[in-house]
């Protein structure tokens, strides 16, 4: 009998698009490695349960066992993680959370620290929103499985990536175009992903 093929589930989008509430409504595939847990757990720092996180997923991925993580991907380094995980035959499939509006994501930060949730600066959060949202296309490019949920109002998928093809789902925020510019890899970004 063979090893079934190792799986990496990623949630993924900028703070306060609700990653979190739409993880917890999903199910999740191996260890579920959260900083946040960990930190809950262990009672470290921020810094800390990020490496010992990052340490776990490492591991994982030589070890070829399955795993769940959640990030804002505003930055390479988990991308450079699936990259390795896909060159390594695992299969990636991954949930992209967003908004329409980076105000709303503040707001909603804002209203998590007053019910005791974790604070995220202003300006981290206007920041990284953009540089989320320029990931896209990498994680579509990486994902054998892909969906991006629009949360402005309530959870909608506004885009779907499977063996079947793609699917482009409009609602009142987003249009079949702006769901295109978002998810499709065209000649200028070739360079930005090879």
């Amino acid at each position: 009998m063979s090893k079934p093929t190792p799986t990496v589930l990623v949630f993924a989008g900028p703070n306060g698009s609700g990653k979190s509430t739409i993880t917890n409504a999903h199910h999740v595939v191996g260890i579920y490695v959260n900083a946040d847990d960990i930190k809950r757990h262990r009672g470290c720092s921020d810094l800390e349960a990020a490496q010992e996180a990052e340490l776990l997923r490492e591991s994982l991925l030589r070890s070829q066992s399955s795993f769940t993580f959640e990030t804002v991907l505003s930055t390479e380094r988990n991308i450079i993680l699936l990259e390795k995980a896909k060159k390594t035959g695992y299969r990636i499939e991954s949930v992209f959370v967003l908004t329409s509006d980076v105000e709303l994501n503040v707001r909603r930060v804002k209203a998590r620290k007053i019910k005791g949730g974790h604070d995220v600066p202003e300006d981290k959060i206007r920041s990284r929103y953009n540089k989320s949202l320029q990931m896209i296309k990498k994680l579509v490019l990486l994902s054998d499985e892909c969906i991006v949920v629009d949360n402005t109002d309530r959870p909608e998928v506004i885009y779907k990536k499977d063996a079947d093809g793609e699917v482009y789902i409009s609602n009142d925020y987003w249009d079949e175009a702006s769901i295109m510019e978002l998810v499709e890899v065209g000649e200028a970004d070739f360079t930005m992903i090879v």
